[in-house]
């Protein structure tokens, strides 16, 4: 499997641009808004901005140390987790308390994060768990299964089936023994 290291820099300021140009930012959406980051750019550039690890879970690809670099930004005041009751859930919506660093970035990671922001800040939480679970890499991996990164590029390479068609290849072949770790 492909080993990546955290860029706490670029994932703190990762955190805090969403934060600030993100509507109702909760942890749903954070975890989405990074994921679409990290796979983006992976797709594109072949290398993630932040370097974290991504989880197959029931709401979609989840970042592994995301709830450690939260915790820390909240110690250091850089973010503060407002707890707001919804209709059927509670959101932990995080409000940015200082500004990110731009020049944490290169060229490539800022446009991908304004890309990001424009294509899905004003979806719902709910969609964006929907439009992950369209995607391959949380397809091709299973619940609690590492995804690996090089299933970015079977994004958008693959439609479900109807009724009348043989089905779709079998994606976990792609991901082969690195998804299986956990």
């Amino acid at each position: 499997m492909l080993k990546m290291a955290i860029d706490k820099e670029k994932y703190r300021n990762a955190i805090l641009f969403f934060a600030s140009n993100a509507p109702n930012l909760g942890r749903v959406k954070l975890n989405k808004l990074l994921y679409f980051l990290d796979f983006d750019h992976f797709e594109k550039y072949s290398e993630p901005v932040t370097g974290d690890t991504y989880q197959n879970n029931e709401l979609g690809p989840v970042p592994m140390h995301v709830e450690q670099v939260i915790s820390e930004m909240e110690a250091e005041r850089l973010v503060e987790i407002v707890v707001e009751p919804v209709i059927n859930y509670v959101r932990y919506r995080l409000i940015p308390l200082a500004r990110y660093n731009s020049n944490a970035f290169r060229p490539s990671e800022m446009e991908m994060l304004g890309a990001i922001v424009e294509k899905w800040s004003h979806h719902t939480a709910k969609e964006l768990v929907i439009a992950s679970h369209g995607e391959a890499p949380w397809v091709a991996t299973r619940n609690g299964e590492i995804i690996p990164y090089a299933l970015a590029y079977y994004r958008g390479k693959f439609e479900e089936p109807s009724y009348d068609e043989e089905p779709r290849q079998d994606l976990t072949s792609v991901s082969g023994s690195q998804g299986s770790s956990v």
